[in-house]
């Protein structure tokens, strides 16, 4: 029964992350969006997103492909399939991330530009 138990830990690093972007979402609802403490949340917020989640997904896809012999075709096939959902899923919210705290500044300075023309 305990045959998956480190990778099921490795899986818990995700969470790490989790700190950092409840942070954020809490700064937001707060309105302090704007403030230093936030920028220096966003900063920890997307290098944590990439080691821990990023990194992590990374690993776990590669030790079930390597470990495909070992693991029952059901179990792998969900893990699989979970990993893809996962990955993409990922994606989207790293993309979310950068749009919103870093890609945001670039688009208003742009905005502004069109309406000063």
């Amino acid at each position: 029964m305990c045959r998956y138990v480190g990778f099921a830990v490795v899986a818990l690093l995700v969470e790490i992350n989790s700190i950092f972007l409840h942070l954020r979402q809490m700064m937001r609802m707060a309105s302090i969006a704007k403030s230093t403490m936030y920028r220096i949340n966003s900063m920890i917020n997307l290098g944590t997103y990439v080691v821990f989640r990023i990194n992590t997904l990374a690993w776990m896809t590669r030790w079930l492909v390597l470990n495909r012999d070992h693991i029952p075709l059901f179990s792998y096939t969900v893990g699989s399939v979970g990993m893809a959902i996962m990955t993409l899923m990922n994606i989207v919210l790293f993309y979310r991330l950068l749009r919103t705290d870093f890609l945001k500044s670039s688009r208003e300075k742009e905005v502004r530009k069109d309406k000063d023309v």
